[in-house]
């Protein structure tokens, strides 16, 4: 039995394991700069991910947000964001993240976002990884043209980059 056990373990620590994000405990934010610097920010409400971990480390991060989830506290300008204007939700309903590199502050991702796929490097805060549970914060500047999150005429109004920040919660 004791064999069977310690073959476990190194299969374990071998291959690590995979976190599933705790959706009611994490969060995934953006804030917009207008001209005259006001900030519209909002939050994505719907969405899955994993951590993959290997001992301490993180080896993997995967997710899937949903667009129709978008809140900016303004049903109007929610409506016009999900529009063909910018996100175009009808035809593109999910923003995927697949990371590609990973070191110890730094995520390089795969982000797709209306069938155009960019990598975006995030800064990476551990607050606690291990093989049962991980918390992490990820931020990045995303240049939302480079997506065709675009309107001609409200792009004047609009600063081209986009901070995102996401504070995730992984458990077993």
């Amino acid at each position: 039995m004791k064999k069977i056990v310690s073959l476990l373990l190194l299969a374990v620590m071998a291959f690590g394991v995979e976190l599933k994000v705790d959706t009611k405990a994490s969060d995934i934010r953006f804030e917009a700069t207008k001209m005259l610097f006001v900030g519209v920010d909002g939050n994505f409400s719907d969405f899955s991910g994993s951590i993959s971990v290997e001992g301490e480390r993180i080896t993997a991060i995967k997710g899937v947000i949903k667009v129709l989830s978008i809140d900016t506290d303004n049903a109007k300008r929610d409506d016009h964001l999900l529009s063909s204007d910018f996100f175009d939700a009808t035809k593109f309903d999910v923003i995927m993240f697949t990371s590609t590199m990973i070191t110890d502050d730094s995520v390089v991702a795969d982000i797709r976002i209306k069938d155009i796929t960019k990598s975006v490097t995030f800064k990476m805060e551990k607050i606690y990884v291990n093989e049962q549970s991980a918390s992490i914060k990820l931020s990045a500047v995303v240049d939302r043209t480079e997506f065709d999150i675009d309107n001609n005429f409200m792009s004047m109004m609009i600063f081209d980059n986009i901070d995102v920040n996401a504070n995730l919660i992984a458990h077993e």
